[in-house]
């Protein structure tokens, strides 16, 4: 039987096998050498050490991309939580109360805009506390002059962003109060709604008095597909 025929590796090949080889018996004399001298191996540490430094001043440069979206995001963030009261986009007085996240704002130019609670969620008119988390929204703002950090528009033309009256953050009051949901879905890193929530929950605040309550965006789903 012909013996199989080895794979040949070549001039490259063997220089590159060579020069690895020369390598590990380098390292391997190094290593010899610091355990005789010093009773230990130091150089692996100090190696990976100097690789994360180099890195880290890598990924930290000021023109870093990561670190421009992060600034951007800590500015945003700062602006809705409001510490202090951020610059409002649109201040006026409620004219209008819809449901309980959404309102409508008249300005000092007789300009009249719909404002979408951003991150929070409350019952339908139709469903069971809605009327309640209305009742609660129009004891809150209306009438009143309020300001509203605006952050864009939603799929309806709406105005998304966050109400205050004087330097109360009512988009957070209302979820505090267990009068509505943290819209996780449209804001997942809203977490001090996340926080508000799951405490209302916990004191059984508001419409978390009833046991496993209907999250508005299911209670719509069943309402348009008759199912849940």
């Amino acid at each position: 039987m012909a013996r199989a025929k080895q794979p040949r590796t070549g001039k490259a090949g063997g220089r590159r096998w060579r020069s690895w080889r020369n390598l590990l018996y380098a390292l391997l004399a190094f290593s010899l050498f610091q355990l005789l001298g010093q009773g230990e191996i130091t150089w692996p540490a100090t190696v990976a050490g100097k690789i994360g430094d180099s890195l880290r001043d890598y990924a930290n440069r000021p023109g870093a991309s990561w670190r421009e979206a992060a600034d951007k995001l800590e500015e945003l963030g700062a602006a809705r939580e409001g510490h202090p009261v951020p610059e409002f986009g649109i201040s006026g007085r409620v004219v209008r109360v819809a449901d309980g996240d959404t309102i409508s704002v008249l300005d000092r130019n007789n300009t009249q805009y719909k404002i979408r609670l951003h991150g929070i969620d409350t019952p339908e008119r139709d469903q069971r506390y809605g009327k309640a988390a209305w009742d609660a929204l129009s004891d809150m703002v209306d009438g009143k002059a309020v300001g509203v950090v605006v952050l864009g528009k939603d799929s309806y033309g709406r105005t998304d962003g966050i109400v205050y009256l004087g330097e109360t953050n009512i988009n957070l009051a209302m979820v505090t109060a267990g009068h509505a949901w943290w819209y996780r879905y449209y804001a997942p890193d809203e977490h001090l709604l996340e926080a508000a929530e799951a405490a209302a929950r916990r004191e059984r605040l508001g419409l978390w008095a009833t046991p496993d309550p209907i999250p508005p965006w299911d209670w719509r789903r069943q309402q348009k597909y008759g199912k849940p």
